[in-house]
This record gives C-alpha cells, sequence and structure tokens, in this order.
C-alpha cells in the first residue's frame, strides 16, 4: 500500500473518531442535562429547547456523516479509476514493447546492409528510423515504468558493476553522442539492473533532448571510506529554470520538448533502489547530475 494511501487511511480514522466521539459528547449532555433545558424552556413558555436541540443535532450530525461517507465514496471511485487507468497503460505498453522491439532489430539488420551498399542517403534513412525506435522503445520503459511505481511496485536488488553497465548503455543508447567516461574504476553497486539500465537512458535522452550535440562528462568514483558509489553526469546544455522543481513530475520549464517525467522517474528509483540523486548548476549554467549507489554487500 503507498504512503499516501496509508496516510488518508490514518486521517480518515481520526477525523471519524472525532467526529463520533462529538456526537457522543453532544448525547450524553442532552441526556444529563435535557430536564434542566425543558425546565428553562417552560419557565419563559417556550416550546421544548431539549427536543428542538436533539432533533437539530442530530441532523446536524446526521448530515455531517453523510457528507464524510460520500467524501470517502468518491475517493475510492477516484482510485479505482486511476488503478484501472494505471493497469490499462501497463498492458498496453507491455504489449507494444515486442512489435517495437522487433521493428529495431529489423531496422538494424537493415541498416548493416544498407552501408555494405554505401548509399548516403539509405544509410541516413536507416540510422533515423533506429533512433526514433530506440525513442520510442525508451518513451515506452518511461510509462511502464511509471505505472509500476506509481501502483507500489517494488524493485528487485542485485549485485551490479556499475562501468560495465555504463559502457553498455553508452553503447546502445548513445552512440551517436559524444560521450567521456573518465573514470573507468570497476565498482559493484546494489541496483535493479532494469532501473539502472532506464536511468542511464533517460539521462542520455534528456541530453539528447534539451543540450543536443554536447559532450557528455561522466565519472565513477568509489572511496574506499564510504558505502556509496558516486556516479556524475554532466553535458554543456544551459538551464535557468528552479533545480528544486526538476525532479516534480511534468516540470519541463520553458521547453516544449520532452515528457517531463524522465528525472522525476530518476529520483523515485534512485530513492526505491536506497540511492539518491542530488542535481547541482555549474558556473557556466549547465546542469550536474550525481547519483550515489549503495556499494554491493560484500
Amino acid at each position: 500500500m503507498k504512503k499516501t494511501q496509508r496516510v488518508f487511511l490514518l486521517f480518515s480514522a481520526i477525523y471519524f473518531g472525532f467526529i463520533l466521539s462529538l456526537g457522543l459528547w453532544w448525547l450524553h449532555l442532552i441526556v444529563k442535562y435535557g430536564e434542566q433545558v425543558d425546565a428553562l424552556g417552560g419557565s419563559i413558555n417556550g416550546p421544548s429547547v431539549a427536543k428542538m436541540v436533539k432533533w437539530e443535532g442530530a441532523t446536524f450530525f446526521t448530515v455531517l456523516i453523510l457528507l464524510s461517507i460520500s467524501f470517502v465514496m468518491l475517493y475510492i471511485k477516484d482510485q479505482r479509476k486511476t488503478k484501472g487507468l494505471q493497469a490499462f497503460f501497463a498492458s498496453m505498453t507491455h504489449e507494444l514493447k515486442t512489435p517495437l522491439a522487433s521493428i529495431r532489430l529489423q531496422a538494424e539488420v537493415l541498416h548493416e546492409n544498407i552501408e555494405d551498399s554505401q548509399n548516403k542517403m539509405l544509410t541516413n534513412f536507416s540510422s533515423r528510423l533506429i533512433e526514433d525506435t530506440n525513442k520510442m522503445e525508451t518513451q515506452m520503459d518511461k510509462i511502464l515504468q511509471l505505472s509500476r511505481l506509481e501502483g507500489g511496485g517494488d524493485l528487485i536488488l542485485k549485485e551490479v558493476e556499475l562501468t560495465g553497465q555504463i559502457t553498455q548503455a553508452i553503447s546502445r543508447w548513445a552512440s551517436l553522442q559524444e560521450v567521456n567516461l573518465e573514470d573507468s574504476q570497476e565498482a559493484r553497486i546494489m541496483a535493479d539492473p532494469f532501473a539502472l539500465e532506464l536511468i542511464l537512458r533517460n539521462l542520455f535522452e534528456n541530453t539528447n533532448v534539451h543540450a543536443k550535440d554536447t559532450p557528455i562528462k561522466m565519472a565513477v568514483s568509489s572511496p574506499k571510506d564510504s558505502s556509496l558509489v558516486r556516479l556524475t553526469y554532466q553535458d554543456q546544455g544551459s538551464f535557468s529554470g528552479e533545480l528544486k522543481k526538476l525532479t516534480n513530475i511534468f516540470y519541463r520549464h520553458n521547453s516544449h520538448k520532452g515528457s517531463g517525467i524522465g528525472l522525476y522517474l530518476i529520483h523515485r528509483l534512485m530513492k526505491k533502489m536506497e540511492g539518491k540523486l542530488e542535481i547541482s548548476l555549474s558556473p557556466e549554467s549547465s546542469l550536474c547530475f550525481t547519483l550515489f549507489f549503495p556499494k554491493a554487500r560484500t
């Protein structure tokens, strides 16, 4: 169960407990002091004050309970609708991944054969087809992982060699970008392999969308006196928005490109893997992403 749902249930229980206690206390006062209130009403030749108070109190209490129940029912209905949409998008994304992977594989085969023919126009078209297919695969994986996270899904942490994973990700997802892996020392971390791959893909895509054709600097450091492995990622793209909002879902500052969920996913996935993401600005106003992964337990 998600944290927000647990908090809502807790506050709902407190709220209903308060309303019930208020109603019982009101009833106790009417029963205990009803005769005195009636006597006061009779002394001023008025109606039965106790009876009037009972009816008004009962009406108010009933309306309050009915409104509370209505709000809870609307919340439950909204949650069911949200879960249904999440399940639909997860299922749709999963179904589309297979044909997309097949299209990408066929495009790569065509690209290799076209390269042999030395036809530059066809080579460019096939390269663009592979690039666009990779983008679609990345977006599908984003939606799938987002649905899992919002649905309360867990990750499976395993021992992973970080530098090797970065090298593979560069060759597969950033082959058209200039990436300088400055420190290639071996670093074993605890991570979910699929989540780690998606994090790297999101970083490369973020550069491709917002800082195209800029060199990327990456470095891995594993201090012996620390329980964390640090990965730094920096391109030369400029940013003038609010750093704190970068990990908010759908935040894109002034850009009309991208979906606004990439950095949000990185932030959520790092927390799920017991790591963290820090974002800072360099003196040249370019973004620097620092990711801290827990070291593998030896």
